[in-house]
This record gives C-alpha cells, sequence and structure tokens, in this order.
C-alpha cells in the first residue's frame, strides 16, 4: 500500500477540500484528485462523496482513516527509530509555536537541533493555540508551546507548565492619554483597543484591575499578526493589550508606554501574567528528535 496516498487520504479528510488538500500537499488539484481516485480504486471503495458544493468522508472512509493513521504513525516510529540509530544527526522534526514564544528562544533550540553538518529538517508551526491543538490531534505536529490553560485537565494532552508571559495595555510615546492629566479607566475607555487573540479570562483579570466592565471594554481589532499589531500601535491612537516580550524593543526605545505604568498603577507582576506550556499528546512516545527539544526546552525555562 503506497502510504503517500494514504497521507493524500488524511490530508483531504482534514481540508475535505480539493484545492486546499493538495496545496498542502504540493501537488496541482489534478494530480491530487488522481492520487484519491488510485486509493480508491485499489482498495475498491469509495470514501469520499463529492459534489460541485463539498466534500464529505462516507462509512467506509471513516473506518478506513483511522486505519490510515495508525499505519502513518507505525511508518513515522520505523523512521524515528533509524534517525536514532544515526544519532539525530538526521530526521525530521514537527512541532508548534505560538507568538508567545520569543524569537531568540525559538532561534536557540533551532541551533541545538540544527548543528553543523546535520541533515535534520525542522517544520515549525507559528499559530494561535487552537490551531496548534488541532495540529497536534491530527498528529501533524509532535507537540506545541503556547498557552495552554484549557487543556490542562484534557486527559487527551501532558502539559508541561512553563514561566507565564507579563502582559499589559500599552501605547505610544506621544499618545494623547500621555498629556499630564491623571489616566483614570473612563479615559482608557475612550480609544480604541486591539490585541491578539487569548483566553477572555486576561481581559476580565485587566478589568478587574482597573475596576472597569467587561462589556465596556473597546476592543475594535484581534488579530494574530504581532507585527501588524505593533505598527498600528505606533502609528495611532490604538492601546494594545498584550504580552511585554511582544513590544520589548519599542519599550526599551522608548516608542511604546506601559500604561499602567504610567498611570502608577500598584499591579503585581502575576496580575496580568500570561501562562505557557509546553503540550504533547498522551499515550504517544515522542522521536529522539522531539524528546531532545522537549529536555531542551524544559531545562532552559
Amino acid at each position: 500500500m503506497d502510504l503517500k496516498r494514504l497521507q493524500h487520504l488524511l490530508l483531504l479528510t482534514e481540508e475535505l477540500h480539493f484545492s486546499r488538500a493538495a496545496q498542502r500537499a504540493n501537488l496541482s488539484q489534478t494530480a491530487f484528485s488522481r492520487s484519491i481516485q488510485t486509493l480508491e480504486r485499489e482498495l475498491g471503495v469509495r470514501l469520499f462523496d463529492r459534489d460541485t458544493r463539498r466534500v464529505s468522508l462516507t462509512a467506509a472512509g471513516r473506518q478506513i482513516v483511522a486505519r490510515a493513521r495508525e499505519l502513518i504513525a507505525q511508518a513515522t516510529c520505523l523512521q524515528f527509530e533509524v534517525d536514532e540509530l544515526r544519532g539525530l544527526q538526521a530526521g525530521r522534526l514537527a512541532f508548534g509555536v505560538s507568538q508567545l514564544v520569543e524569537a531568540d528562544r525559538l532561534e536557540r533550540l533551532i541551533e541545538q537541533l540544527q548543528p553543523a553538518g546535520s541533515e535534520v529538517r525542522l517544520d515549525i508551526e507559528v499559530n494561535h493555540w487552537e490551531a496548534l491543538r488541532e495540529a497536534l490531534l491530527a498528529e501533524r505536529i509532535e507537540f506545541f508551546v503556547a498557552y495552554a490553560r484549557p487543556l490542562v485537565e484534557d486527559g487527551r494532552f501532558v502539559v508541561h507548565e512553563l514561566p507565564a508571559q507579563a502582559a499589559s495595555l500599552f501605547c505610544r510615546a506621544q499618545h494623547p492619554l500621555l498629556d499630564g492629566a491623571a489616566i483614570t479607566p473612563a479615559r482608557l475607555l475612550d480609544y480604541p483597543w486591539s490585541c491578539v487573540r487569548f483566553d477572555a479570562s486576561i481581559a476580565q483579570r485587566l478589568c478587574s484591575l482597573l475596576h472597569i466592565d467587561a462589556a465596556q471594554l473597546p476592543v475594535r481589532l484581534t488579530c494574530s499578526d504581532l507585527g501588524l499589531l505593533r505598527r498600528r500601535l505606533l502609528a495611532s491612537n490604538e492601546l494594545l493589550l498584550t504580552w511585554r516580550q511582544a513590544v520589548a524593543a519599542e519599550l526599551a526605545s522608548g516608542q511604546v508606554v506601559d500604561l499602567p505604568q504610567a498611570a502608577g498603577l500598584a499591579m503585581p507582576a502575576e496580575a496580568l501574567a500570561l501562562p505557557c506550556a509546553l503540550v504533547r499528546l498522551a499515550g504517544r512516545t515522542l522521536s529522539p528528535l522531539a524528546m531532545r527539544a522537549q529536555q531542551w526546552w524544559l531545562a532552559n525555562v
């Protein structure tokens, strides 16, 4: 049985869209469709119902997908064992991170996993924690590092907690709020807010600290692109709710101001901390490369 065709089966199962699945497989839609048709012909069953509007798994398709995942996982484990015999100097590791992860920490991990002369291939997905959770469940990645508080009690996962990231509310240095008058909670509500997507409890904690109603928060933009949010922060009167590391360079240069600090609000360091964790699937043995990456991460918190 051709494992590549089974991988195409799993891609189409995840996307339920031939064009998107073909793109992920780095194939033309025609070639990808031919691969699925060949698999159906070899198995002698129809795996997908498709018409001009949608694609859906058949009952037989659902059963075969479960077996296909097992076969792909077994083939991957075999490759892992071969890689281990080669001294971790070759192989592939796929994992995910959210933008909570500092770039310098990620670069140091890459240097550890790809020393000079190695043939290790890394596939790193940068995404929101919910998307990383789905990638982990689909076994496209072996672990991820991100916000993970909702997963702590979920038996499907093993969650290794990491140090939390301090967060706050920021504005540009020339913002009208810094005109010398008192920065009151009411004045903060006069300007639009933006933020990266994270658990609603973070905003609720801020509201509690500022003694304002969460329903009043003027959040006008949520976005996973930190670069866009930083540009808008520097070029407008928007207030940005995010973790400090995301604007560390702008804070250091004086371009950006921490509003609670400027307002003289006494806030404990953990008040707006965003929890972070390394998450992997329960009941799964990590590949040697993934185990090495996990050990490095936990030792370099």
